[in-house]
């Protein structure tokens, strides 16, 4: 009867303390999330940031390293509470174990405390050992099927995290690669495929680096700040103000978003760069206006060049010489029509600029253009120069200085120094003025409806060399002659929107308001 007893005894209190130690179990992971037990390792931004959170960063902008913003809970903060479970389990075990035994009574030497010293062991044994094993193996077995819960849940969880960031991904990438969607500091020339973006919230001087959907967000982030941004360029790049990655300067809204067409001109002093470009402009805006589109200065600087070409274009002057700056700021401009949102960034740097190699070389942004136009002076070419000086119209306009060539020397030789593939972009040379050029040979010396006609004359005036060279160096040449002075009809051989259009073409950026009802066809201006 007695070991029958003892055994109904030990089963039961090891059952009862089972139960107990099991409900335990239940309520140690809230005992630590709350951190009365075990206080959890947090990933905070702080710890994204110093790498200490998540693996090398492999995304946009990986040379920054991880943005400061929260990561996502599966399976960075998942994986942490979960080890902080066990680690309080075992610390509430370990202190259970030595109260257990605090209840054995050993008083100390001596045949009669001996001798209690084995009664109370079995006592304890009889009595509490059962309790304190059954406490234990349900506090283990509740824990442990917590954790079995967790990962079974989890790990369902965070494969299906994994496939939504991985298609989310894909879609993205997809939809901005169709879009040749990319952005161009217009101060510092750096070409990103995504730009960085500032916190929505003014006081926090957070830079998002990567605004891809990942381990900080699936459909939207939560910045060190706790305010909530978009998971994607496309959805946050519309109102987060973006920076550039490089020089950290804010640039025009929209960027990351839509595709670029980058215009840089090479040209000498007074060969009508700048005279060009804003009839260019305002040819641009007039067709766009006309298809119920919009063209938009988006920048202090481009809003500066907008409005002093619309004043030369309506008062019929000529618009002011660009003072030189050995790194000037390009002029974007947005192009919406319909659906449709994609920028025009144009470069005007003054003639100084091209007078060496030297002085060129800060203008990187041409390593990285597609398209490149070169404006000649046909004034100063010596084979035109004596006409004009003998004729009436000598003291008209200004004529550029030096050898019209030596422009295009100047940045040719630096890219092919510095091993830049030409044969990939495409180069346009306009011949400006030649409405004065018709004023002194006829119209039939200088056909400006025809390409290869432009090409002749341009050979026939001592530019043979020159020519070839050219067209060894780059893998497209298209010749116009052009008028951007005169208020011309945009279906004018001498309009400088024709260049234009050559220039769209190459570079693939197509637009309904900006196509010519033949611009399917083969552009004669185009020889290779």
């Amino acid at each position: 009867m007695l070991f029958a007893s003892i055994a109904a005894w030990w089963a039961a209190s090891a059952i009862i303390a089972g139960a107990a130690g099991a409900v335990v179990g239940v309520v140690v992971p809230a005992l630590c999330y709350t951190g009365r037990l075990s206080r959890p390792d947090i990933t905070t931004p702080d710890a994204v940031a110093d790498g200490r959170v998540l693996q090398t960063s492999h995304g946009a902008h990986s040379r920054f390293g991880w943005d400061r913003a929260w990561p996502l809970y599966l399976p960075h903060q998942g994986l942490r509470d979960a080890a902080a479970v066990r680690s309080g389990a075992q610390d509430l075990g370990t202190r259970t174990i030595a109260f257990a035994r605090s209840l054995w009574w050993r008083p100390g030497e001596g045949a009669v405390r001996t001798a209690v010293s084995v009664v109370t062991a079995v006592l304890w044994v009889i009595v509490v050992l059962p309790a304190l094993v059954g406490a234990l193996v349900g506090l283990v077995v509740s824990v442990g099927a917590w954790h079995l819960v967790i990962a079974v849940a989890g790990g369902a969880l965070a494969v299906a995290q994994a496939a939504t960031i991985g298609a989310r991904r894909t879609i993205e990438a997809t939809l901005r690669t169709q879009r040749r969607t990319t952005s161009r500091c217009p101060r510092c020339y750096a070409v990103d495929h995504t730009p960085s973006y500032l916190c929505t919230n003014t006081g926090c001087l957070v830079i998002h680096r990567d605004l891809s959907p990942g381990p900080l967000g699936v459909f939207h982030r939560r910045c060190s700040c706790q305010a909530i941004i978009p998971a994607t360029v496309r959805a946050g790049g519309q109102h987060l103000v973006a920076v550039c990655p490089t020089c950290r300067r804010e640039l025009p809204r929209g960027s990351g978003t839509r595709q670029v067409m980058f215009l840089p001109v090479i040209g000498a002093v007074a060969s009508g760069k700048t005279q060009f470009l804003s009839a260019a402009v305002i040819s641009i805006a007039d067709r766009v206006k006309a298809h119920h589109g919009e063209f938009t200065a988006i920048s202090p600087t481009s809003r500066a060049f907008l409005k002093a070409a619309e004043a030369a274009v309506t008062t019929g002057r000529r618009v002011a010489k660009t003072p030189w700056d050995d790194r000037p700021e390009g002029l974007p401009f947005r192009l919406t029509q319909g659906t449709v949102d994609k920028e025009v960034q144009l470069m005007d740097a003054a003639g100084e600029a091209f007078a060496d190699e030297d002085r060129s070389r800060a203008l990187v942004y041409f390593d990285t253009s597609d398209v490149i136009l070169l404006m000649l002076d046909p004034l100063a070419l010596p084979k035109v120069m004596p006409l004009y000086d003998a004729s009436d119209l000598a003291g008209s306009v200004s004529v550029a200085d030096g050898d019209p060539t030596r422009a295009y020397r100047s940045v040719v030789q630096r890219l092919k120094a510095e091993q830049v593939d030409l044969t990939g972009k495409h180069l346009g040379v306009v011949v400006s003025k030649a409405d004065i050029v018709h004023e002194l040979m006829g119209e039939d010396v200088l056909d400006a409806a025809d390409g290869g006609a432009v090409r002749r004359w341009l050979s026939n005036r001592g530019l043979d060399d020159f020519v070839a060279t050219i067209e060894s160096d780059f893998g497209t040449v298209g010749y116009f002659a052009v008028d951007s002075y005169s208020q011309r009809d945009q279906d004018d051989p001498l309009h400088p929107f024709n260049v234009l259009d050559w220039a769209f073409h190459e570079a693939g950026f197509w637009v309904e308001a900006m196509a010519r009802p033949d611009a399917d066809n083969e552009l004669e201006g185009a020889l290779k």
